[in-house]
């Protein structure tokens, strides 16, 4: 009965059996039968056919809502029971700034649980230090950070992305007369970074303790 479950919610869930019959990887003949098959065992009727359309019974609405957390219960148990048949579970510890406030690393989280139910997915946020602190003392595998400068040469960096950033300058400067301007051009121009209040200090220190002399190449919101 759980496939059968998993065939219903995948109509009400897109409201139409061609597309629920695509996403099971069957022919829509065959998730009707299986919807029909599930309504005789039950004994009710769930859903209300009409020529191109359907609606949810009182009972098929019910059914339906009880149904998600009995596949989410049954597909949590087989996960920990092949957890236990393995000889327990791997844990995978991500961490990512503190300020970060995109939807990209969540729902690549939430694509690789799917892909992976056997790992165990825990995220950790901090600033640049306290993400580094974490992958020094092993209590993060990996960090996605915009840090500029390599810590050390025991870890990794790859670039994933890279952000645009803007510069402004004075009228009076020689720069100001070109018609295009490259990092090239900026780095003996002394910079100020500007940064929410909070992230001041954290920035000053960056820049302090940096050995690069260049204007950045990531700014909160300019330099």
């Amino acid at each position: 009965m759980i496939k059968q479950m998993k065939y219903f919610q995948a109509v009400v869930r897109y409201g139409n059996f061609t597309r629920a019959a695509e996403e099971c990887y069957i022919s829509q003949s065959a998730i009707s039968q299986q919807i029909q098959s599930l309504e005789r065992e039950l004994g009710v009727a769930l859903l209300v056919r009409e020529r191109r359309s359907f609606s949810l019974t009182p009972a098929g609405e019910h059914f339906y809502k009880k149904s998600l957390v009995i596949v989410s219960d049954y597909e949590r148990l087989c996960e920990e029971t092949r957890r236990l048949a393995n000889g327990g579970s791997q844990e995978l510890t991500i961490g990512y700034l503190r300020h970060y406030q995109g939807r990209e690393l969540k729902r690549t989280v939430a694509e690789f649980q799917e892909k992976h139910p056997e790992i165990v997915m825990r995220l950790k946020k901090g600033t640049h230090e306290e993400l580094y602190e974490a992958l020094k003392g092993r209590k993060a595998d990996l960090v996605f950070s915009d840090l500029r400068r390599k810590p050390s040469d025991k870890y990794v960096n790859y670039y994933l992305a890279k952000s645009n950033f803007y510069a402004e300058l004075t009228e009076k400067s020689p720069l100001a007369q070109m018609e295009s301007i490259s990092m090239e051009d900026l780095k003996n121009t002394p910079c100020i970074v500007i940064a929410p209040k909070h992230q001041e200090g954290e920035e000053e220190t960056f820049y302090r303790e940096s050995p690069q002399p260049e204007c950045p190449a990531m700014c909160e919101g300019g330099c």
